[in-house]
Formats: structure tokens, C-alpha cells, sequence
């Protein structure tokens, strides 16, 4: 099975975007990816409800296809945040938390922790737009949660350094690196996979943002051996979430 990780659902003017589930899921038959988890761009960059709640709605229809993550905007929001993570798990049956870092609004503030507390007690993993200095605070200060370093570091206030997340990675076990990103340095995944092993590497595209084709290829082209790859694929993610 090929679980996608981290995949964007409705629209953001500014992102230039605009994909329902009938388009993604049409995308990952075309791509051969079975499971898509997916954030709502509205939660993510609007009104945080209104956009979970219509992921919600997405999931009811297309809950063969689509695992769904709490998107919390911002950690300012604290108590209202966490109550918003037990709402969508209860209601929604939503599997995972998605956040953002902001250089104005850093995650590491305190409030924070309850979130990402939450997140533990439930066993939901986050997927965090993270920079590698960020998520070894966040681990020392809740080390069971288990994060998701969005992009393996490749975003710009990170400077793109895999090296440092990979680094950071290895001083935390339940941190984890995915893969979308539009970085294709030669031998990234290798020195990731070399260090950490395959079992902390899950893939993500992205979609629509970045091309999954060339995401897919990137884990499959990568010079290590078949297992190790379909542990990247599908298998890692399938075992964070029972599956």
C-alpha cells in the first residue's frame, strides 16, 4: 500500500490551488497511490473550523481513499486548539494534526505543548511545517509525540538544511522526515535512510502544489534496497497509524 502523507485539499487563492477530493483521488489512481492524508488549505490559512469541518465532509464520502488531519493554524489558539483536535477525532474519526511555524509566531512558545500533548494522549501524529531547530525543542519538551518534519527541512526558513534535520532527527525517535519536498539533492534520501534508517522516512507529495510523479520517483529511484522503499511508500506510515 502507498500512503501520501501530505497532501493539500481546497482552495488558496494565494497558493494558487483549488483540488476536491474527486480530483485528488483521480491524481493518485493516475500516480498508483492508495491512500491520500490530506489538510484542508481553509483550516490551514482561513477559519479553522469551517475548513475542518468540510474536510469532515470530504471524509464521510471518500473515507476509503482519504485519512484526514486536524489542521490547527495556529498554536496561539491553545485550549480552543485542543478542543478542536478532540472534536475532529470524535466527530470525523481524523487521524493526524497538521500545524504551522511562523518566524512572527514561533511553535516553540509554550502554549504549544498542550497541543502537541493532546496530540500524544491521542496518538495522533503531527505534521509540522517545522524548522529542525524547532522540532528538537518541541521533543525535548513533549518526547512522546511523534512529529512529522514537513519537507525534511526543504522550506525557506529552514534554508533547505536536510543535513540539520536528519542531524536533529537522530537525536529523537519519534521524530520523522518526509519526503515532499522540491529538493532533489543527490543522495538526501540515502544519507537520511543511512543514518536513521528506512523506518522514520514517510512519503508526502504535497499535491497539488508539488508533482507526485516526480515525488514517487524520488523515493524509487533512490539507491537502497526494495524494502527499505516500501517501508517509505506506505508501510512506516500504516504502522504509525495502525492500519
Amino acid at each position: 500500500m502507498i500512503i501520501d502523507g501530505h497532501v493539500h485539499i481546497g482552495p488558496a487563492q494565494f497558493l494558487q490551488i483549488d483540488a476536491d477530493a474527486p480530483t485528488l483521488i483521480d491524481i493518485a489512481d493516475r500516480v498508483g497511490i492508495d491512500l491520500l492524508f490530506v489538510t484542508h488549505v481553509t483550516a490551514l490559512f482561513y477559519d479553522m473550523r469551517e475548513g475542518n469541518d468540510a474536510l469532515g465532509s470530504e471524509l464521510t464520502r471518500y473515507g476509503d481513499r482519504l485519512l484526514g488531519y486536524v489542521t490547527i493554524p495556529n498554536h496561539r489558539l491553545g485550549r480552543t486548539a485542543c478542543d478542536e483536535i478532540r472534536r475532529c477525532v470524535e466527530i470525523y474519526g481524523m487521524r493526524g494534526v497538521k500545524m504551522y511555524s511562523h518566524p512572527e509566531s514561533p511553535i516553540t512558545e509554550a502554549s504549544s505543548t498542550a497541543i502537541l500533548a493532546t496530540a500524544a494522549e491521542l496518538k495522533l501524529p503531527v505534521l509540522g511545517h517545522f524548522t529542525p531547530s524547532e522540532c528538537d525543542v518541541l521533543m525535548a519538551r513533549v518526547p512522546e509525540v511523534r512529529i512529522i518534519m514537513a519537507h525534511m527541512a526543504g522550506q525557506p526558513y529552514a534554508f533547505g538544511n536536510w543535513h540539520l534535520a536528519v542531524e536533529v532527527a537522530g537525536r529523537h525517535p519519534n521524530l520523522y522526515l518526509d519526503t515532499g519536498t522540491s529538493q532533489i539533492d543527490s543522495g538526501m534520501l540515502e544519507h537520511a535512510v543511512e543514518v536513521l534508517g528506512p523506518e522514520r522516512i514517510l512519503f508526502g507529495t504535497d499535491t497539488p502544489l508539488l508533482d507526485p510523479w516526480v515525488q514517487r520517483a524520488k523515493v524509487e529511484g533512490a539507491e537502497f534496497e526494495p524494502g527499505a522503499k516500501l517501508l517509505i511508500l506506505g508501510g512506516n506510515m500504516a504502522r504509525l497509524l495502525g492500519l
